[in-house]
């Protein structure tokens, strides 16, 4: 368990200093390249439940089933804030990217039924490898 980041313990309301456990992992292209560097935050009530999350590497069934599994909690809504910025130098080597180099970050918060947050995943993605996609009605119409 880490004491988060500041925007990371606001999204999971915790209190200053409180600790979170911490799981980071590179997601990677179909060619093996790197395509983003993605560290989820669980809150203690989480952790605590959720023994498994403090393990490394992958989750065969998924963080989400694996935690509604144990808690009986799933997501019922999420947050996404997208912003950019310089990458880190660390983000930068796990990226394979030269600085400066602009990168997208994804903060993605999920609460459950009762408002609680169940993780908040920032994800850091290349500017190059970053895009978004929205489809939406317009007009008289909508």
């Amino acid at each position: 368990m880490l004491t988060p980041p500041a925007h990371i313990a606001d999204a999971l309301t915790l209190s200053p200093r409180q600790k979170a456990l911490h799981r980071a992992r590179l997601v990677l292209n179909d060619d093996g390249t790197p395509m983003s560097y993605v560290v989820a935050w669980f809150p203690p009530d989480i952790a605590e439940v959720c023994p498994r999350l403090a393990q490394s590497g992958p989750i065969a069934e998924g963080t989400t089933h694996y935690v509604r599994r144990e808690t009986g909690r799933g997501p019922v809504q999420g947050t996404d804030i997208t912003t950019v910025r310089l990458a880190t130098k660390h983000e930068a080597e796990l990226l394979g990217v030269k600085r400066p180099a602009a990168v997208a970050v994804d903060l993605h918060t999920a609460h459950d039924q009762h408002g609680s947050a169940l993780v908040c995943e920032e994800g850091v993605t290349p500017s190059a490898l970053w895009k978004r996609t929205d489809t939406y009605p317009m007009g008289e119409e909508s």
